[in-house]
């Protein structure tokens, strides 16, 4: 059920809970100098944190392809989410969205290592998760195909979820201001790469098709566990790289994040998916996905 209450919001800035209201981050911290920041987002489900770990688990893969070494453990991480949790909960009985923000430190101004005087720094901020209402899985998304070409995979490596977000941020603005409700990008060769914050399907007499990890996206935890889900439904599967055009001839299109879930695409560019209606395949893949989140979340309390 969609939730639009904002407060409380309670954040852990290396270790310390805070209100909102009294939280500070250095200006010389290097997330807000030069973006030079790691991020992950989770989302509770009765009152569990859905993957955590493996967002935390991805959160250190990130920081390996930007050379940032962690003062902290994922185990350590985990622990702090879990603490601020409680003292969310303790105020809030409503499920929450949780947003995990490492920095590479505060020191200096400057590129350099040396120019560094603090290890790294974590911001865990948690809040009322505001979930689409449930008429946006009906009516579907309406897309724009962006001008702006997703980030190469040799400049910022899209696989690295970077708090450096200029790319996808200007795309969705772009989209934004033509009454679109998000963007997809495609790289400097014409693929179709994924969108400002989700990874994108789409069906085609019955074959389920995604883009391929090695072309520069996200290796998102719940693109993951579609892919799995849709082989257990029996649905074939391909990973390949295909042009803006594939699209626009396919039979349905959806997308997958850790807030948007499954959530079908009804009209891209000018073109109607689908009739403007969720197929079939999106809609059984978001049962499956729901039913698998009762399993995991709905038979036992918080951990």
């Amino acid at each position: 059920m969609p939730t639009h209450d904002r407060s409380p919001i309670i954040l852990n800035i290396n270790g310390e809970i805070t209100p909102a209201d009294r939280a500070q981050v250095s200006v010389f911290d290097r997330g807000y100098l030069y973006g030079d920041s790691l991020y992950e987002v989770v989302r509770s489900y009765n009152g569990v944190f859905l993957h955590l770990d493996e967002h935390l688990a991805r959160m250190e893969k990130s920081a390996a392809l930007c050379r940032m070494v962690m003062a902290h453990t994922a185990e350590s991480l985990r622990k702090e989410v879990l603490r601020t949790f409680d003292a969310f909960r303790s105020k809030h009985r409503g499920e929450a969205y949780c947003r995990i923000i490492i920095s590479r430190g505060a020191g200096k101004i400057g590129f350099g290592l040396n120019c560094l005087e603090t290890p790294t720094l974590y911001t865990i901020i948690i809040q009322p998760v505001e979930t689409p209402p449930a008429s946006q899985y009906e009516q579907g998304l309406h897309l724009q195909i962006s001008e702006r070409l997703r980030n190469d995979s040799r400049a910022l490596d899209p696989a690295m979820k970077s708090g450096n977000y200029l790319n996808s941020l200007l795309a969705y603005l772009d989209a934004s201001s033509l009454n679109y409700d998000d963007a997809l990008l495609c790289n400097a060769d014409g693929h179709v790469t994924e969108g400002t914050t989700f990874n994108v399907f789409y069906v085609h007499r019955g074959i389920l098709c995604t883009p391929p990890l090695d072309i520069g996206i996200l290796d998102g935890i719940t693109r993951r566990r579609v892919l799995t889900l849709a082989q257990g439904l029996g649905i074939e599967v391909r990973e390949v790289r295909f042009p803006r055009e594939r699209l626009y001839e396919s039979d349905e299109i959806f997308v997958s994040s850790s807030i948007k879930e499954v959530m079908a695409v009804t009209k891209l560019d000018q073109k109607l998916i689908s009739k403007g209606k969720p197929g079939p395949v999106t809609r059984k893949l978001l049962v499956k996905y729901r039913e698998e989140i009762t399993q995991l979340t709905g038979a036992r309390g918080k951990s």
